[in-house]
C-alpha cells in the first residue's frame, strides 16, 4: 500500500489544534447516504473497491469485519451511528473502501457509499471557541466550491482504547 502521509501525523497535529487556521487543503468528497463529507487527501492511503468482508468474533458496533488486501489484514470500521447517519447500509456499485494509515504498517478502512475521485481544494474554517466542550466530538468545516462541507477526520471519532481493540483484531488473524 502506498503511504501518502500517515494518519498518525494528523493525530499529533490535531491533538490540541482546534484553530482551523484557514489553510488550503485538498479533499476527497465522499458520501454516507446522501450526506457529503470532506476528508483531507493526506489522510487517505488508498481508495479501493470493497472486497469480501470477513466477519470477526469480536464484532461490535465499531468493527464491521476485516478485509485482506495484498496480504495485509485491515479492520473495517463503521462510524456512521457516531456521526448521526443510519448505521446499516448496503454495498452498492459506487461503494468504495477508504484506507487510512494509523501507524507504520497498520491500517484501518471505512466504507463510503460514494466518492469523487477528483481532488477538490478547500479552506478549513476556524472553530469558534464555544462550539464544543473539551473532549466533545464535533466536525470542522471546509469551504469547498463556495459550500460548507463537514470535514471527516477518522482519528477524531475513535477513542484511544479502540485503536488497541483494532490492533488485537488484526493480530488474531
Amino acid at each position: 500500500m502506498s503511504q501518502i502521509l500517515p494518519l498518525i501525523r494528523r493525530l499529533a497535529q490535531n491533538a490540541g489544534d482546534r484553530s482551523g487556521d484557514g489553510r488550503l487543503e485538498k479533499f476527497f468528497i465522499f458520501r454516507f447516504g446522501d450526506k457529503p463529507y470532506a476528508i483531507p487527501a493526506v489522510d487517505v492511503t488508498e481508495v479501493a473497491m470493497p472486497g469480501s468482508l470477513i466477519e470477526v468474533p469480536q464484532k461490535s458496533d465499531l468493527i464491521r469485519g476485516v478485509v485482506n488486501i495484498r496480504g495485509t489484514v485491515i479492520p473495517i470500521i463503521n462510524l456512521r451511528q457516531r456521526i448521526g447517519v443510519a448505521p446499516d447500509y448496503q454495498l452498492g456499485e459506487n461503494s468504495r473502501l477508504l484506507l487510512f494509515t494509523v501507524r507504520p504498517n497498520a491500517f484501518i478502512g471505512m466504507i463510503a457509499d460514494d466518492i469523487e475521485y477528483r481532488l477538490r481544494e478547500g479552506i478549513i474554517e476556524p472553530v469558534l471557541p464555544n462550539i464544543a466542550e473539551p473532549g466533545e466530538k464535533f466536525f470542522r468545516t471546509a469551504v469547498i466550491d463556495s459550500q460548507r462541507v463537514p470535514v471527516f477526520m477518522v482519528d477524531t471519532w475513535l477513542e484511544k482504547p479502540e485503536f488497541e481493540i483494532l490492533r488485537n483484531v488484526v493480530e488474531s488473524f
